[in-house]
């Protein structure tokens, strides 16, 4: 099935989590993703978990998800040969991805600036911590780096405790979330100039942008936002329950007495648990009315009947849950892929569904799996390929732990 970016190419030299998940969802959609990776591989493809527990390139998890439907090909662009592939690649491409930092591609000669002349329609997309200008610009930094900086960590946590960093890869996953996004603009505006430009994508700003609500309530009213925990000033919170833990919301005030039914616990539909304000100061017996009943029913049980009554409720799912989930399965969220190496295994989709299809899952590639189809087709014989390979130019001796110099994350 053709997807609507069929005939778009796009050169991934991105590593790490924030570029390669922008490339993986251009693939999706039918983009010609080339992963250029060095000759032992973008870093991503050692983190675990493996499929059989032991360390595998070609079966890191985060390998396996991030480079869906892409293509592989080894250069070592520490070499001339490297770099004149790459050259020649970049002639043929729509969309470049890049996530060095600030400079270091500009060292190798294919800096922005000193390719716009030569590919003038070409898209070039960075995705780097703090963009490419700024004091912070040549700035190392990690998710705990700018969940920090951020504000987003201010917010996070119990009020008489530290701040603590959010769960799993939020600000990458948004920030490729934000280069996808600008990918698409910016091909949508060279469709009418003709002409490429460089997006520059910052984590650090994709993290801020998360705060849109504090940030305001600070700029309006010189109000600075709590951490409150699992607590709220309304009625809401998570707690223990028989198998696990849930959500407990009560939405508009209004839907109070119907937690009083659900909870068979006339107590809670008193009128002072219905004022402004009171579900906060009281909070302390609303709860003690509310765990007896909670530790006695389970999770699905409780989410089950209180929606069933109005009540916006959840429960907190476990990976075992997640899978199970009818929700997901109905929808049919999780695709299941073939791999040579990591065998069959089941992949998130995309968060949207379209009639006509438009996105395919297909599996991650083998390192370097297509270098010599992709030099072939640039016009390379076997010849001609043999002597780049004995050149070093697809790699001779490994990089420094298959890092570019000037690599971020």
């Amino acid at each position: 099935m053709e997807g609507p970016l069929t005939g778009t190419r796009v050169v991934d030299l991105s590593q790490y989590i924030a570029g390669p998940y922008c490339g993986r969802v251009l693939a999706g959609f039918g983009a010609d993703v080339i992963k250029v990776e060095p000759p032992d591989g973008d870093p991503v493809r050692r983190w675990g978990p493996f499929t059989d527990a032991t360390p595998n390139p070609e079966t890191g998890a985060l390998h396996l998800y991030l480079n869906q439907g892409k293509r592989s090909v080894t250069l070592d662009l520490h070499t001339e040969d490297g770099c004149a592939v790459l050259r020649e690649l970049l002639a043929t491409a729509d969309v470049l991805i890049e996530s060095d930092r600030p400079g270091a591609l500009a060292d190798l000669g294919f800096g922005y600036d000193q390719l716009k002349e030569e590919f003038p329609a070409l898209l070039y997309v960075s995705v780097t911590p703090f963009g490419q200008t700024g004091p912070y610009a040549q700035y190392h930094a990690w998710e705990i780096t700018t969940y920090a900086l951020s504000g987003l960590m201010y917010i996070t946590g119990e009020p008489d405790r530290e701040p603590l960093k959010n769960g799993g890869y939020l600000g990458q996953y948004g920030a490729g979330q934000n280069a996808y996004i600008a990918t698409l603009a910016g091909l949508w505006e060279r469709a009418a100039s003709g002409l490429g430009q460089h997006v520059d994508v910052s984590v650090f700003e994709h993290a801020t942008s998360l705060l849109e609500m504090t940030d305001m309530a600070y700029i309006y009213a010189g109000q600075v936002y709590p951490r409150t925990g699992n607590g709220s000033r309304a009625a809401w919170g998570i707690y223990p329950c028989a198998d696990g833990f849930v959500g407990v919301v009560s939405g508009p005030l209004r839907r109070w007495a119907n937690v009083a039914t659900l909870m068979e616990e006339p107590i809670l539909s008193d009128s002072r648990y219905q004022q402004a304000n009171s579900q906060s100061e009281l909070r302390d017996e609303i709860d003690a009315l509310m765990l007896p009943w909670l530790i006695t029913h389970d999770k699905e049980e409780i989410y089950q009947r209180a929606q069933a009554l109005g009540l916006p409720f959840g429960y907190v799912a476990t990976p075992a849950d997640l899978f199970k989930n009818e929700q997901l399965e109905y929808r049919e969220f999780f695709h299941t892929v073939d791999h040579p190496v990591a065998g069959t295994l089941r992949y998130p989709s995309v968060a949207a569904h379209f009639s006509d299809g438009l996105w395919e899952s297909h599996r991650a590639p083998l390192l370097g799996e297509h270098t010599d189809e992709v030099v072939e087709s640039l016009g390379h014989d076997a010849a001609s390929r043999a002597r780049l390979s004995a050149a070093g130019a697809f790699g001779g001796a490994p990089s420094d732990a298959g890092v570019r110099k000037g690599g971020t994350r």
